[in-house]
C-alpha cells in the first residue's frame, strides 16, 4: 500500500506499474507467468496523517490500515505535484513536472504523443478502466480517456465538476449520463461501478484506476456516515451565501459555484474518509470472495 502524502515529486506507483508492464512486454505471453491484476486507487487531496495506519487519532480507517499492515507502507512516497492536475498526469505518465505537459492546475489534456500507464498495461493485454475523477482531458480532446488507454470510464472528467460530491450527471465513456442529485452520492457509484468492472466475466488480468474525490471539498457527505461524528468536533461553520443560492442542476461543473455552506466541517472531513475507508473495504471483500485477492495488486495514494 502506497502511502498518501501532501507533497510530490516522483510517483512510486508509476514506478511500480512500469515495471510490472515493462515485463509483460519483455516476454511473450506463451512463456509469461501469471499476470496480475492491478487496482490504482487514489484519493483527493488526503494528507498522510489522515489514515489512522499513519497517525490519525479522531476516528478509524480499518480498511486501509488492513491493506498497510497485510501489505507494505511506502513513508518516504511522493506525489507528482501540489495540485491535482500535474500530480495525475505524472502518475498518469511516470514524468516528474519538469517534463510532463501539464504543470500547473486547469482543464488541460494530455496530447496525443503523452503515453500513459493505461496504454502500455493495454498493450501488455489488460482490460482498462478508470473510473471517478479523471481531470486529465474532457470529451472530444486528446485527453479523453479512451485515447489515453482506458477502453472503460464512468465518473468525471474536469476539475472545477469533481469538487461536486452530489451532481445532475457524469460521463460513462465520455458520453453524458444523469444522476440523481439529491440521492446520488457520487461515490458511492463509483465504488459500485468498480465492483462491476472486477465481476465482468474476462479472463484477461485488468487495470482498474479508481479515483474518489474526497476529502477534496465540497464538504458533502451522506447522512448515515456523518450522523456518528456529529458534535464530536469542534466546529467553525463555514458560510457561503451565494453558493448556496444557485442551482446544482445543470451547471455543476461550472467553477463559479463555489463551495456550499457547511455547518459542521471537521465531522463531514472524518466521514467521507470513513466512508471511502469502508467502500474500499468492500471492494477488498470482493476480491477475497472471487478468489482474486492473491492475484491483485491493490496501492492506494493521494494526489496531494
Amino acid at each position: 500500500m502506497d502511502a498518501p502524502t501532501k507533497n510530490k515529486t516522483w510517483s512510486a506507483a508509476a514506478l511500480g506499474i512500469a515495471l510490472i508492464v515493462a515485463v509483460a512486454i519483455a516476454r511473450p505471453l506463451s512463456q509469461a507467468p501469471p499476470r496480475p491484476n492491478i487496482i490504482l486507487i487514489q484519493a483527493d487531496d488526503l494528507g498522510y496523517g489522515d489514515l489512522s495506519s499513519y497517525g490519525q487519532a479522531q476516528f478509524a480507517t480499518p480498511g486501509l490500515d488492513r491493506l498497510a499492515r497485510e501489505g507494505i507502507r511506502f513513508t518516504q512516497y511522493y506525489a507528482g505535484s501540489t495540485v491535482c492536475a500535474p500530480s495525475r498526469a505524472v502518475l498518469m505518465t511516470g514524468l516528474h513536472t519538469g517534463h510532463t505537459w501539464i504543470r500547473g492546475n486547469g482543464e488541460y489534456p494530455l496530447r496525443a504523443e503523452d503515453v500513459t500507464v493505461g496504454m502500455s498495461l493495454e498493450k501488455a493485454g489488460y482490460r482498462t478502466a478508470v473510473i471517478g475523477k479523471w481531470g486529465l482531458g474532457t470529451p472530444g480532446t486528446t485527453g479523453q480517456p479512451d485515447r489515453k488507454g482506458f477502453a472503460y470510464s464512468f465518473g468525471i472528467l474536469d476539475h472545477s465538476h469533481a469538487h461536486r460530491q452530489f451532481t445532475d450527471h457524469l460521463y460513462r465513456n465520455a458520453e453524458r449520463v444523469p444522476v440523481d442529485v439529491e440521492k446520488d452520492y457520487v461515490n458511492d457509484l463509483f465504488t459500485a461501478d468498480a465492483a462491476s468492472f472486477i465481476e465482468r466475466p474476462d479472463a484477461r488480468p485488468f487495470f482498474l484506476y479508481l479515483n474518489y474525490t474526497v476529502p477534496h471539498a465540497e464538504l458533502r457527505v451522506p447522512e448515515d456516515s456523518l450522523a456518528p461524528f456529529r458534535e464530536r468536533f469542534p466546529e467553525t461553520p463555514f458560510v457561503n451565501a451565494i453558493a448556496d443560492a444557485k442551482p446544482v442542476v445543470g451547471q455543476p461543473d461550472r467553477p463559479s459555484l463555489g463551495y456550499r455552506s457547511q455547518a459542521s466541517p471537521r465531522a463531514t472531513f472524518a466521514a467521507m474518509i470513513t466512508r471511502m475507508d469502508r467502500d474500499i473495504a468492500r471492494l477488498t471483500d470482493l476480491l477475497q470472495e472471487r478468489g482474486l485477492d492473491r492475484q491483485t495488486l491493490i496501492m492506494f495514494i493521494s494526489d496531494n
